[in-house]
């Protein structure tokens, strides 16, 4: 349920950016459609970082770093994600976190779908998941975020209440 090798450490400086000499690191985010911010992996937000250091204002290519992602193009201007074959438009955004946090630590929580795949938790409930592990809960009610699961940290199972 948790893989390492989120984000991308950076150090901060100038406007819209942590403050100086403070190393973040800098997780992508896009914004589905029921308002929740899901991060892209770790792979994608380097390669967005590395667009963003060439041209502010460009475009970046998802389907370079990541095959499931070949529709998907990201306008740095006005940060939104651009889905080509269906013109569905998104928010993105670039959010900073603290080392000590989970995504800093390179923590993502993932849960399995019924179709085998493994899809990342919001970055939020990733935070909110890890501190309930590093301090050895049994378990997770995530009812107070909006969720009606529990989470089983000797099984690493989730259960829809």
């Amino acid at each position: 349920m948790s893989r390492p090798g989120q984000g991308v450490m950076l150090p901060g400086s100038g406007l819209g950016f942590p403050p100086q000499n403070v190393a973040r690191v800098v997780v992508w985010e896009w914004l589905n459609e029921h308002s929740r911010w899901r991060p892209y992996t770790a792979t994608v937000c380097h390669h967005i970082e590395n667009v963003l250091k060439e041209d502010a204002r460009g475009s970046v290519v998802l389907g370079q770093v990541d095959a499931q992602l070949v529709p998907y193009i990201i306008d740095l201007q006005s940060m939104h994600q651009f889905r080509q074959d269906t013109g569905t438009m998104r928010p993105v955004r670039r959010n900073f976190y603290d080392p000590s946090s989970a995504p800093g630590k390179g923590i993502v929580w993932e849960w399995e779908n019924d179709g085998g795949a493994w899809t990342a938790y919001d970055m939020d409930i990733c935070i909110t998941i890890q501190n309930a592990y590093e301090k050895q809960h049994p378990w997770l009610d995530l009812s107070s975020l909006g969720f009606c699961y529990l989470i089983y940290f000797n099984s690493m199972s989730q259960m829809n209440r």
